[in-house]
């Protein structure tokens, strides 16, 4: 039983994200959401109660995941370089598996802030950037990093990060490998030494 629930939630959130993404939320249908996964409107408001409660669990879901899965890497025990390493991978892992829920929460982030239910995008970022800062903090106090300026680090990581992302989103380029995780955090690291 379980697993025909988690197919049909899964369908649901699947379909969701196409129409959304192409029609745009507010010109998307609760009647459109159910033809486009093949179930009844009753089905979907059990599940997830409203068009909105569908948003809900396709964004905010894939925020909570994305964040989780990063603290997970950062508190995994190492050197912070190697800490940092990681969340870089896990950042463009995250974002080649669920692409198209990226290019989604990019355009939400983009668009006037009625086109969609509210998501604080502000909370997500200031959690994962705020363990990121953790990171690179202890790092200093272990002596693996020289002392500088924590919140500029945070800007140059997250911001190699992001243009990595965009970049890729919008051309296909960068290809977002291990390699280039590496080869960021490795050359952020050594103006930090």
């Amino acid at each position: 039983m379980a697993t025909v629930q988690a197919k049909s939630t899964d369908r649901i959130l699947q379909k969701a994200l196409e129409l959304f993404s192409s029609k745009g939320y507010e010109a998307t249908s609760v009647r459109e959401i159910c033809e486009a996964a093949g179930i009844t409107k009753p089905t979907l408001y059990h599940f997830y109660g409203s068009k909105e409660g569908v948003y809900k669990a396709l964004v905010d879901g894939a925020l909570e995941d994305f964040r989780r899965e990063l603290i997970a890497r950062l508190e995994e025990p190492g050197p912070a370089p190697e800490r940092l390493k990681r969340v870089a991978r896990g950042y463009f892992e995250n974002a080649q598996e669920h692409r198209e829920v990226m290019r989604f929460i990019f355009s939400v982030i983009h668009n006037p802030p009625s086109s969609a239910p509210k998501t604080d995008f502000t909370r997500f970022y200031d959690a994962v950037v705020a363990e990121i800062g953790r990171c690179v903090e202890d790092g200093i106090s272990r002596g693996e990093l020289a002392p500088g300026p924590t919140d500029i680090r945070l800007l140059v990581f997250m911001g190699a990060l992001g243009e990595s992302l965009c970049g890729s989103i919008i051309t296909g380029r960068p290809e977002l490998t291990p390699t280039l995780a590496d080869s960021l955090v490795n050359s952020i690291i050594e103006g930090w030494r």
